[in-house]
């Protein structure tokens, strides 16, 4: 592995916490920098969506938060988060763990246009989805294997703890396993190392 390499983040993304997360896992050292994308002209010139997070090494550019865990774990010399033995099930979760960040993310932006502007329909639809979301993971994922992490693990965590920081907690009332299990991967140092840290 050469070059320096950088993550451009979100002080809250947990798009981004899932990339950091797994720098920290497989010991992949990145300077991470933090910007505001609304005003981040510079970020064009690596990512045209102008997205968090995005990296780059040296004059690579990698885009997409599952792209950029893929690279952290290939140039690691720790064993990978993505084990052929259950690939596609990892990545299956992995992908409906990022589809409850956006949910919620959605349902955040909403919730803060202008009133006149917002769409209850558009709220109501995100809340159902997420809540439909979480009860699927609770009734159809069991992998808490403590003795081999993988990514749908790190993704699944960072969705349920973005869940709590932008919407509430009351999915763990009724989804009592995935409660037990996020109480104890919250514990992790690498969660407890990347904790949002703006309302």
């Amino acid at each position: 592995m050469d070059g320096q390499i950088i993550l451009y983040n979100g002080p809250n993304s947990p798009f981004g916490r899932k990339t950091k997360v797994t720098a920290l896992v497989q010991e992949v050292k990145i300077e991470e920098k933090i910007i505001d994308v609304y005003k981040a002209d510079f970020l064009d010139k690596y990512n045209p969506l102008r997205k968090i997070p995005t990296l780059t090494v040296n004059q690579l550019s990698i885009t997409d938060s599952d792209n950029i865990c893929f690279y952290l774990d290939s140039v690691s010399k720790k064993q990978t988060l993505f084990p052929k033995k259950n690939y596609w099930e990892i990545m299956n979760i992995t992908s409906i763990a990022n589809g409850l960040m956006e949910s919620v993310l959605e349902r955040r932006m909403e919730t803060i246009r202008p009133e006149n502007e917002k769409s209850n329909n558009f709220i109501n639809k995100q809340e159902t989805r997420i809540k439909r979301t979480i009860n699927w993971l609770e009734n159809n994922w069991n992998n808490y294997n403590e003795n081999y992490l993988t990514m749908d693990q790190i993704a699944v965590g960072c969705a349920l703890d973005y869940t709590i920081f932008r919407f509430n907690e009351n999915w763990k009332t009724e989804n009592k396993k995935l409660n037990k299990w996020f109480g104890e991967f919250t514990e992790k140092d690498f969660m407890k190392l990347t904790i949002p840290q703006q309302s």
